[in-house]
């Protein structure tokens, strides 16, 4: 995870003024959830918290706890396994667009590295950007190398015209200013490179089930993107040929009811909490890959 700490609006508003990704003034209050205000654009369909939440209530939700998620070494290991599992499945998918025989592959919110590890494994050349200096350590250990800077996607700490491919799962949602970012991410790429972003997608069916008791409407996710606004945002930032594909995962019903204990949703908490008492243990292990609330969307920067 990371964050920028420039918004696109002063906090100090009342309300805003205007979309922070497409800049039209067709905005309207939403919703309250969990003491968040969401806003809602009418033009390109992103909805976003206003005001966002401070530097310090973020950095004391950005805790070591945070990126290790689970309790115990059990929960862990299976957590671990799991992202790992996920981070192949994000690697098939984007094996057609890579045609080096070593690409150059440089993840932001690299988290604890698991897709660094599986990408390394493969023949990338891996660097990673970690807004977590606890979690930048657990990968460069993961790695075997100093691989991950402690840091935010700033034009100075990336070098421009370098990467093959660039990765960003489940941060833009993060990132105070997520245009300025993908700016430059855009500056980092070679021409003819890729991007690959996984985001929490309000056409996904776990939205259109929750409304606005939608797991993904955190303190920490600043931004909610529709398919529209985030191919928008990515054609705003000199990206070109934005195609999305569904976001498989592969969970299990451990990692699950863990998760929905930790981010409680109404009915459906205690529905999954009763499913891993009842089942047999081999099924709440059994892992399943599965499209859940987000989208993954890849954009090329031209030649």
């Amino acid at each position: 995870m990371l964050q920028t700490v420039s918004p696109p609006f002063s906090s100090q508003k009342l309300a805003p003024s205007a979309c922070p990704v497409c800049f039209s003034p067709a905005i309207r209050f939403a919703f309250t959830r969990n003491n968040l205000s969401i806003y809602s654009c009418s033009s390109c369909a992103l909805e976003f918290q206003f005001p966002q939440p401070t530097d310090s209530a973020l950095a004391a939700i950005y805790s070591s706890d945070y990126f290790l998620g689970a309790s115990n070494a059990r929960s862990l290991a299976n957590q671990e396994a799991l992202k790992r599992a996920t981070a192949r499945l994000y690697l098939n998918a984007l094996a057609p667009c890579l045609t080096s025989a070593r690409p150059n592959l440089l993840e932001i919110g690299c988290g604890n590295g698991a897709f660094l590890f599986e990408a390394q494994s493969r023949g990338f050349a891996v660097e990673g950007l970690e807004y977590s200096e606890h979690a930048a350590g657990q990968a460069n250990a993961l790695l075997g190398r100093p691989a991950v800077q402690v840091g935010s996607p700033e034009v100075d700490r990336l070098s421009r015209a370098a990467y093959d491919l660039i990765a960003a799962f489940d941060v833009i949602e993060h990132l105070r200013d997520p245009r300025r970012s993908l700016a430059y991410l855009h500056s980092a790429l070679r021409p003819g490179g890729f991007i690959a972003l996984v985001t929490p997608s309000l056409d996904s069916w776990s939205r259109h089930l929750l409304g606005r008791y939608w797991m993904e409407y955190k303190t920490e996710h600043l931004t909610y993107f529709s398919r529209k606004s985030l191919a928008a945002l990515l054609a705003s930032t000199g990206f070109a040929s934005v195609r999305f594909l569904p976001n498989y995962k592969t969970l299990n019903l451990e990692y699950v009811s863990s998760h929905f204990e930790r981010f409680p949703v109404p009915v459906l908490s205690p529905i999954v909490r009763l499913l891993r008492r009842i089942l047999p243990a081999a099924l709440v292990r059994r892992p399943l890959n599965i499209v859940a609330s987000g989208v993954m969307a890849i954009a090329q920067k031209p030649l």
